[in-house]
């Protein structure tokens, strides 16, 4: 996937994390799992305290899912801390993986949220910008 690197590099900040990357952003965040990791509550956990470090729960942002790798995690665990996630407004997967795109399709549904999936990371943080600024733009009215 093109432009991942310069993408990448320019994250406020990065956390290198046992089983992947966090990078964040202004308005969105994105992570990385690395190849053939499971994802179990503890690790969304670790997450969530470093999103509500850094966006709190007011603050709207968008998740990406920069998904190069093969992973598993249990939609389960996931829906056992929806609510911990603070003011997501929106998720999304970057894939070219038809396995991971049906994968991320029943997690979508299941979890009820709103999202979409791209083949690139550009037009994921286009999309996800547009989400978030348009409830910012919603809020100040």
């Amino acid at each position: 996937m093109k432009n991942t690197n310069a993408s990448l590099s320019k994250a406020n900040y990065v956390y290198e994390l046992k089983k992947g990357d966090l990078y964040f952003f202004d308005d969105y965040l994105i992570s990385q799992i690395h190849n053939n990791k499971s994802i179990n509550k503890y690790d969304l956990i670790e997450v969530i305290n470093l999103i509500n470090k850094h966006y709190g729960s007011n603050k709207p942002y968008g998740f990406i899912n920069f998904n190069v790798n093969s992973y598993d995690i249990n939609p389960m665990d996931v829906l056992s801390l929806m609510d911990e996630f603070g003011y997501c407004i929106a998720n999304v997967v970057v894939t070219k993986s038809n396995l991971a795109l049906r994968s991320y399709e029943l997690e979508k549904r299941l979890l009820k949220f709103k999202g979409t999936s791209f083949e690139n990371l550009i037009d994921a943080k286009e999309w996800i910008l547009k989400q978030v600024n348009k409830v910012k733009k919603h809020s100040k009215n």
